[in-house]
Order: structure tokens, then sequence, then C-alpha cells
């Protein structure tokens, strides 16, 4: 059985810009959306309290 962590500076959060969901990434789908709400562009939250992009910046429209 693997053992996730819940805390610390390894453990990685997805968060929904649409509906503000925070997830791990095993949550999210294969093609990187929402499990809630299916919004395209999760957001991907760091240790320091600031969020990143998690998709490629070429698909921007």
């Amino acid at each position: 059985m693997r053992i996730i962590p819940l805390r610390g500076a390894t453990v990685a959060w997805f968060k929904c810009p649409a509906c503000r969901l925070k997830c791990r990434p095993t949550a999210v789908g294969p093609d990187g959306q929402c499990p809630r709400c299916g919004h395209t562009r999760m957001l991907k939250l760091s240790s320091g309290g600031r969020t990143t992009r998690s998709g490629s910046d070429g698909d921007r429209s």
C-alpha cells in the first residue's frame, strides 16, 4: 500500500480557478480538467503559497 503525504514541501496540489476545488494530481483527469466542473486549466499550488499554470504556455486562447 502506498502512503501519500498530506503535508510538506514535496506535496503537490492543484486548484481550479472556476470552482476553487483543491485536489491532488491523481484526481485530475488525463486531459488536465477539473474533476468537479470540467474547467480546462488547473493551477498548481506551490509550497510558497503562489500559484503557477499547470499547462503549456502554447495553448492560450
